[in-house]
């Protein structure tokens, strides 16, 4: 009784799941790991998505459908039709699916929808631009505050400050690259070895020796102990 169940627990897993069974133990990944492209970072491959028209750099873990309905694409077929274009403007532009048991090519041939718009051959598939990426759902919540408060799934969290911290996915290409050189720098800056002042290694000596004297006393109790029980 126990063994159909599992062989359906399965299927479910590695078809609707759209995530590999061999990945059960791992998180999912997020949007951006299904793809890449031969030189291509995390942050390319982020702009590429916001560009093509993807309303997030990821929709894992929140209830992004219902950003769909905020900005007007309300039936479910739409959505899909849309998720469907933003992955062909991504294979269109040089990119491959990975970390994925669901491709686009695997949906369009499901029957469920291989009629969509985006699945046909003559559709029209939009190509990355800047200006969609710049004026996605994900950049416009955050560097307008009149439109987060109208769009937001949480318009209590919105505040004129966000557009003074955009993520560099947000920013024009320049000021990205920037920003991501800078974060790179200030990484490195904070791996290098400081050594440590007079005094504070005194008192790492001080705590290694009250450490050690704890350990000896510890030891010193637990063979006083089995010298008594023999």
């Amino acid at each position: 009784m126990k063994f159909p169940f599992l062989v359906a627990l399965l299927f479910l897993l590695n078809g609707c799941g759209q995530y590999d069974i061999r990945n059960i133990d791992k998180p999912p990944p997020e949007d951006y790991e299904t793809w890449k492209k031969p030189s291509n970072s995390q942050l390319d491959i982020k702009m590429a998505l916001l560009g093509c028209g993807a309303i997030a750099p990821s929709t894992l873990g929140w209830p992004y459908r219902k950003v769909y309905e905020k900005i007007g694409i309300v039936e479910q077929y739409d959505q899909f039709n849309h998720d469907f274009l933003v992955d062909r403007c991504m294979i269109n532009a040089g990119f491959i699916q990975q970390n994925t048991s669901w491709t686009l090519q695997d949906a369009c041939a499901d029957k469920r929808y291989r009629d969509y718009p985006a699945c046909q051959p003559d559709a029209v598939i939009p190509t990355p631009s800047v200006e969609r990426r710049l004026n996605s759902w994900y950049c416009k919540v955050k560097s307008d505050y009149s439109y987060c408060l109208k769009y937001s799934l949480n318009p209590t969290a919105c505040s004129p400050e966000d557009a003074r911290h955009l993520p560099p996915e947000c920013l024009p290409v320049g000021q990205a690259a920037s920003q991501t050189d800078s974060t790179i720098q200030n990484e490195r800056k904070s791996s290098i070895y400081v050594a440590p002042s007079r005094a504070q290694q005194q008192a790492t000596d001080i705590q290694r020796e009250t450490q050690n004297q704890n350990n000896r006393q510890m030891n010193n109790m637990l063979k006083s102990t089995t010298l008594k029980t023999r």
